[in-house]
């Protein structure tokens, strides 16, 4: 091909198309990692919170009162209805949009393609949407601690009845609907995400690549993105269902 046809088959993207909402697997990658690096750092602020109030249950810090308000730490004590509600969202966080989403998303982005010989994901549409479903997902999560009632107070494994009954505690009911949504949203991240590797692996192998012959890594992209898929639909019937209960 002449490089004029080459040229001709490949435009100039835009910054939006190349920064923002990019189909490339390592730009949606570093994505990933911005967006995890982002949510661990308020996951470790609000960690650094609650044990403030673990190590010194009587003490008042006037930086509590600054960041949650007069409301949730009245003289800088810590209310303890937004102790458990720092605790929901810094393991919430931690273990799903850092751990799950985040560092799966980034390592699986950037090293599948590479490590066997394909050109990009299954699908770069996909792949995108994916993403930009795990930063709406982590939005709506950081959202829930700015409501007046305050965020889902039910711990991160989300105990009933506390996750059920909405008079139990504040954060019992708006702030677990956002909980729910935002896990609802995140779900959806993970199972596109999910069939994107599985597909990738198995359809865009480079010639002579068997599956015996993948490294060991993309083997444990592989197998957790099957795990995902499983765990991830029964979890997305279990939210409807708590939703709409």
């Amino acid at each position: 091909m002449s490089d004029h046809g080459h040229a001709a088959h490949h435009h100039k993207e835009s910054f939006f198309t190349k920064y923002v909402f990019s189909q490339d697997h390592k730009m949606i990658a570093k994505q990933y990692l911005l967006t995890a690096i982002v949510m661990g750092i308020v996951g470790i602020a609000l960690s650094a919170l609650f044990r403030l109030k673990l190590g010194w249950p009587d003490e008042k810090f006037g930086i509590m009162e600054t960041l949650l308000g007069s409301e949730w730490a009245p003289d800088g004590l810590l209310d303890s209805n937004m102790y458990l509600g720092l605790v929901t969202l810094h393991g919430t966080i931690m273990v799903f949009m850092v751990l799950t989403g985040g560092l799966s998303g980034t390592f699986s982005n950037l090293l599948i393609p590479l490590q066997i010989g394909a050109r990009d994901m299954a699908s770069g549409l996909l792949n995108m949407i994916s993403y930009w479903l795990f930063f709406l997902s982590s939005s709506i999560m950081l959202a829930s601690l700015f409501i007046e009632t305050g965020p889902a107070m039910a711990g991160w494994t989300i105990y009933p009845p506390l996750s059920v009954l909405e008079e139990t505690q504040p954060g019992s009911g708006l702030g677990m609907t956002m909980w729910l949504l935002s896990i609802s949203v995140f779900i959806a991240s993970a199972l596109l995400g999910g069939i994107n590797y599985i597909v990738t692996v198995i359809n865009l192998r480079t010639k002579g690549m068997r599956m015996t012959r993948l490294p060991l890594s993309i083997w444990t992209f592989f197998v957790t993105a099957i795990l995902g898929i499983i765990i991830f639909s029964c979890s997305a019937v279990f939210s409807c269902i708590t939703y709409h209960g």
